[in-house]
């Protein structure tokens, strides 16, 4: 096979990654072969400029009017390891996602005021037949959808908390065993500490014995379910003003969703490095990657505000490709 000249700002990096590929046994003449696409383009719409950006990207992995969905990914899937090969050499750009898919439903993300006026009927709920469980359970919704909210746990993760998983001196909780098998540990705001210490010994008191569970159902011997703590947060949504109007109401997830946009958010607004605490937050959300972390904040409109305000940091670090 002919080798091809690339005459990009960017073929140097490409003629990397084919001299490493094929040092290692790979023939790649088929990824070569994208990469002169990829070259043509390059100097069709970014010239003289090497910076690999979302937008400099997004006409790239754009759907071809004739193309399937298999060969857009394709495409995507070469650049992909382009970047991450450049990536390695220590130059930040833009990482696409390599995998098409169908599109997503908008996660939505609570804003302050909706935050305001559901938890003030998660806080104002009185059982409609109450009896001590009911009434105990209306007690721990309380701090439950707080947790969440202010910690980015998951449904699961909260409802089968135990007693012994927190420690309240420090604030801190370990999740064990959680998504993907991994413990972590994270911490809650001082504030929701002593909410929980308040709760627990409600708890105590109204058991008249140490709980085993920390967010004990209808019977104490048992957490309570995921399911129901979904179907609860629904109907404490379905009374507020918002739910009439909103294109997509927020299961009890969207309060995972919210936390790390909010934490994202006040980041940026603060001009910290993402590509410094993305990895922590990572971690903190019992994620196997940012990737993950990303795919929560990307889909919202309120962080694509954000995007565009800080736009510098934003192309570097965010690891998602439009897609039309």
């Amino acid at each position: 096979m002919t080798d091809y000249v690339y005459r990009s700002v960017l073929a140097p990096y490409i003629q990397g990654l084919l001299d490493e590929k094929r040092a290692l046994g790979y023939a790649y003449n088929d990824e070569a072969k994208v990469l002169r696409r990829f070259d043509q383009y390059w100097i069709e719409n970014n010239r003289d400029d090497p910076k690999i950006t979302m937008d400099s990207l997004e006409g790239w992995c754009r759907r071809r009017p004739t193309e399937g969905k298999g060969s857009q990914s394709r495409r995507i899937a070469v650049v992909r390891q382009f970047t991450l090969y450049m990536a390695g050499l220590g130059i930040a750009c833009y990482i696409p996602k390599d995998r098409i898919r169908y599109p997503r439903p908008m996660v939505h993300v609570l804003t302050r005021p909706e935050i305001i006026e559901v938890f003030g009927y998660i806080d104002g709920y009185r059982p409609g037949k109450p009896n001590h469980a009911t009434v105990r359970m209306a007690n721990g919704y309380k701090f439950l959808y707080r947790l969440i909210l202010t910690t980015g746990l998951r449904n699961a993760e909260a409802a089968t908390l135990r007693v012994s998983d927190v420690d309240w001196n420090k604030g801190m909780v370990l999740i064990y065993n959680s998504k993907g098998h991994k413990d972590r540990i994270i911490y809650f705001p001082e504030d929701l500490t002593e909410i929980g210490k308040n709760y627990l010994s409600y708890l105590r008191s109204t058991l008249g014995y140490e709980p085993y569970w920390l967010f004990p159902g209808a019977d104490p011997g048992r957490h309570v379910s995921s399911g129901s703590v979904t179907a609860r947060f629904r109907g404490f949504w379905m009374q507020t003003s918002f739910a009439e109007t909103c294109e997509k109401n927020p299961t009890v997830h969207a309060l995972r969703h919210t936390f790390v946009v909010f934490r994202i958010n006040g980041w940026m607004a603060q001009k910290m490095d993402l590509s410094v605490l993305m990895p922590y937050l990572s971690k903190f959300l019992g994620h196997k990657s940012t990737n993950e972390v990303f795919y929560y904040y990307h889909q919202v409109l309120e962080a694509f505000r954000v995007i565009r305000e800080k736009d510098t940091v934003a192309n570097s670090v965010i690891p998602e490709v439009r897609v039309r």
